[in-house]
């Protein structure tokens, strides 16, 4: 087989797999590769194995047997062609694999296996976590398409089992903090009939401030305010003691230092080995409003977190096999390893937030959060407050301490869209905590470190912006540290087909519509346009196909050249970026009949907070014509 040929039976086969898993994540998506994976190498056999235990075990996630999913569990590695692949190469064995691993023999026998093919699956810091693997019952020879398609699947794969294993760490670590505040207790203080203490438990040395060892056998007197051992002595001298006795706040308690404190608490009586004894169940209400404060943050931090996770891209999700890509690619990964600031450059809808998640999850903060803050969305005035955060009275509305983005990005990456947004009052608050690494919150005093990766974007000429004056050079030169240029949509238009199969593929599963793809018609009506609205653009117009196709194959309408199709991008590149954003949202809005807010709203449309579009309408001066 010639090259040529090779290449395009393997663009015919990476196609097929594409459009078979493109609308899945995750679980789905391993399950989805398989049989795709086995129809198109022509073999029986595909599964996918997670290495556990110190890389003693693997746990088989999904397991294809020709015609369906076969049942899965855990075995040894040791013995078996999958421990071969914990050095991180590929392993092939074309034939008699049964002879070469006697332990395995028999279970090789009984699957007549006679070939099997395996390449690991590696995360972000090149660790083995697990392995893809196809078996056949005929001889198998790996030729350059099945290693070629082997590792970029592999590699996918790979990045969807991580994907799953930080979900997995995300959901435990949620579950600990919900057992956490679950189990926090109050104060339990048992008494004997002579009021001395039997039973002191952690929360009560805590709240009292002393240690249980030192507690026990102390009069119960000393530590109830004398309003309140009135009340308590007064309660277990009744004949009806038995019947628990609440006291509500408006009592106060004493620390073992003589500290008197708010509290609300119950005294109940307890018999037990023939004694009486009554115990007091107390709680500090300054404690409770503190704990519930620290909650609500921790909620915030977690829900903030949740998003992020939600809205995250891996870097082996985003799609384009073109030079311009191909080189793109390669620059995320020599830069995400460093720590130096990024600014990210290109059209509107080009991915520029891809890039940023891309730059994240491959550096060495991955662990910690990515947080983004967008600065077009805001208004100037509550721009310093969203950055640096703001306590408690700093202004009117401010009624509790907040976290600011840099703060809560302590550790992480911190990304600035539209950065070219900024007023030049923020700009300067921007560049000392970017040079320091420090700041006030507003309101504040203290002085917080931090240590944050910085991530910009903008679709503006920034360099452009500081020679008009309305940029400040020194923050330019700041955050220009390493640009990356994300090509407009015009300029790679072999991406055009895949990206559109897969958009289209993600919205036959959200639609419930058998959509196989889009007709050679209307492919080539797709790749003649100029996207000015660039992936977002592409997508939103992959959307309305599908949601008016009547049919399994998708015909672009007669609506698509409302928009004007532009023979190779000419017509949008003849014209300034703030004209063509201005002109595509007015077209949009036109559509949807002024409609901004709403599921078939030109904000949705246009992938945009409703906030955002009223901002840019007002910059761009798009108003809507009078009846």
């Amino acid at each position: 087989m010639s090259d040529g040929s090779v290449i395009d039976d393997l663009e015919r086969v990476l196609l097929h797999i594409a459009e078979g898993t493109a609308s899945a994540t995750g679980a789905e998506f391993l399950t989805a590769l398989l049989p795709a994976l086995a129809t198109c190498l022509g073999v029986k056999y595909a599964f996918i194995s997670e290495f556990i235990d110190d890389n003693m075990r693997a746990r088989i996630l999904a397991f294809w047997n020709g015609s369906a999913f076969g049942p899965v569990g855990e075995y040894l590695l040791a013995g078996t062609p999958c421990e071969l692949v914990l050095n991180g190469e590929v392993i092939c064995f074309p034939r008699d694999v049964a002879a070469q691993f006697p332990a395995e023999a028999e279970q090789f026998a009984e699957l007549g296996v006679e070939s099997y093919f395996a390449i690991p699956m590696l995360n972000a810091a090149r660790r083995v976590m697990g392995h893809l693997a196809i078996m056949d019952t005929k001889p198998l020879s790996a030729g350059p398409r099945d290693l070629a398609v082997f590792r970029i699947f592999g590699a996918r794969a790979g990045a969807e089992l991580e994907r799953m294993q930080a979900d997995a760490a995300l959901r435990a670590s949620e579950e600990r903090l919900s057992r956490l505040v679950g189990s926090a207790m109050d104060a339990i203080v048992t008494i004997d009939g002579g009021r001395r203490i039997t039973l002191f438990n952690p929360a009560a040395e805590r709240i009292f401030g002393c240690a249980a060892a030192w507690a026990i056998g102390q009069p119960l007197d000393r530590f109830l305010s004398a309003p309140l051992r009135e009340l308590v002595v007064s309660h277990l001298a009744r004949a009806d003691a038995a019947v628990p006795l609440w006291l509500p706040s408006g009592h106060s308690a004493l620390r073992a230092n003589g500290a008197a404190f708010p509290i609300e608490a119950t005294v109940s009586l307890l018999e037990a080995g023939g004694e009486t004894f009554h115990t007091l169940i107390l709680r500090d209400i300054d404690e409770r409003r503190r704990a519930a404060e620290e909650i609500a943050r921790l909620q915030q931090e977690a829900a903030f977190l949740k998003r992020e996770v939600l809205a995250s891209h891996a870097f082996e999700e985003m799609i384009g096999a073109t030079p311009v890509m191909r080189e793109l690619f390669e620059t995320l990964g020599a830069v995400a390893a460093a720590d130096s600031t990024v600014l990210v450059i290109g059209e509107t809808g080009t991915g520029k937030e891809q890039i940023a998640h891309a730059l994240h999850k491959l550096s060495g903060r991955r662990e910690a959060m990515l947080v983004k803050l967008n600065c077009a969305a805001l208004p100037s005035e509550l721009i310093e407050s969203e950055l640096f955060g703001h306590e408690k009275g700093a202004f009117t509305g401010a009624t509790v301490q907040r976290k600011g983005r840099f703060e809560l990005a302590d550790g992480g990456t911190l990304f600035l869209d539209e950065v070219g947004e900024l007023s030049m009052a923020a700009q300067a608050k921007l560049l000392r905590a970017l040079q320091e690494q420090e700041f006030e919150r507003v309101g504040g005093t203290r002085t917080i470190k931090v240590d944050v990766r910085v991530i910009a974007a903008t679709n503006r000429d920034l360099g452009a912006m500081v020679q008009a004056g309305t940029f400040r050079s020194d923050l330019y030169y700041r955050l220009n540290v390493f640009p990356i240029e994300v090509p407009p949509l015009r300029a790679r238009v072999p991406d055009i087909a895949p990206l559109a199969a897969h958009f289209l593929a993600r919205l036959a599963r959200k639609l419930g519509k058998p959509l196989t793809g889009f007709d050679a018609a209307s492919l080539a009506r797709l790749e003649r346009y100029g996207w000015p609205g660039n992936i977002r653009e592409l997508q939103n117009v992959v959307e309305r196909a599908a949601v008016l196709a009547k049919d399994s194959v998708v015909s672009l309408g007669a609506g698509f050249d409302a928009g004007g199709e532009m023979p190779g991008g000419a017509t949008a590149a003849a014209r300034t970026l703030e004209e063509v954003e201005a002109a595509h949202i007015r077209s949009v809005l036109e559509d949807v009949a002024w409609i901004i807010e709403g599921k078939r709203g030109a904000a949705t449309i246009l992938g945009l907070e409703p906030s955002t579009l009223r901002y840019r309408m007002g910059k761009l001066g798009i108003r809507r014509p009078s009846r």
